[in-house]
């Protein structure tokens, strides 16, 4: 397991929902904890909820493969957010920093609070050359943008069709859906697989596989 414990973000839910899940800011289900101090009302938090499984995809569901032996394969912990979005995310500097590309900029955060900056903002819009989500049918074979793990037995893949939209983790070689995260828009591993990155116009997340449950 991970040996980051970082103070856990106030306005992050670490809990996975599962194979299935959506990027929402958890509305008002925290009712008074929502409310701060002085009745001032607090961001709302970050969180991934359940949803349905993504048939409209076509390929194969068996959900969570913890024996693939990288973050996002099996349960995980939520341990960081940030709201400045991003399209696409790598990890550089031994996995110490975050990139993210999103209109106009590059982003920069510090793992694993993803404090921001400095950023960068190039001349040419970087996020213009990004690859588009690929069509569900396409995920039978590799596209363009997917982001292959640690190990290289599971890879992220964009995908968007009408509502459909997200990020499908798919088992190689078959390209079965392990996880799918409705709402993001790319993804990255530290180069050890053990902390895992997504994002989207919203902002990013960090996540760590959770730890193992006691019997």
């Amino acid at each position: 397991m991970s040996s980051i414990r970082p103070r856990m973000h106030p306005d992050l839910i670490a809990d996975d929902p599962g194979a299935w899940s959506i990027v929402s800011f958890a509305r008002e289900s925290q009712g008074a904890q929502l409310i701060g101090r002085a009745g001032r009302r607090r961001q709302t938090p970050g969180a991934l909820l359940s949803t349905l499984a993504p048939t409209e995809i076509g390929r194969p569901l068996p959900g969570l493969d913890p024996s693939l032996g990288v973050a996002g394969a099996g349960p995980i912990r939520l341990i960081g957010l940030n709201r400045e979005g991003a399209r696409r995310l790598w990890f550089e500097d031994g996995g110490r920093a975050l990139r993210g590309v999103a209109p106009r900029v590059v982003r920069r955060w510090s793992v694993p609070d993803l404090a921001p900056g400095p950023h960068d903002y190039p001349d040419q819009d970087p996020a213009e050359a990004l690859p588009q989500p690929a069509a569900p049918a396409a995920l039978a074979q590799p596209v363009e943008g997917e982001v292959v793990a640690p190990g290289g037995r599971l890879v992220a893949a964009a995908t968007k069709s009408g509502r459909l939209f997200g990020v499908a983790f798919l088992r190689l070689p078959e390209r079965a859906v392990v996880r799918f995260v409705a709402g993001a828009a790319a993804a990255a591993w530290t180069e050890d697989g053990r902390l895992l990155a997504f994002g989207g116009d919203w902002g990013v997340m960090l996540a760590e596989p959770a730890p193992a449950a006691v019997s």
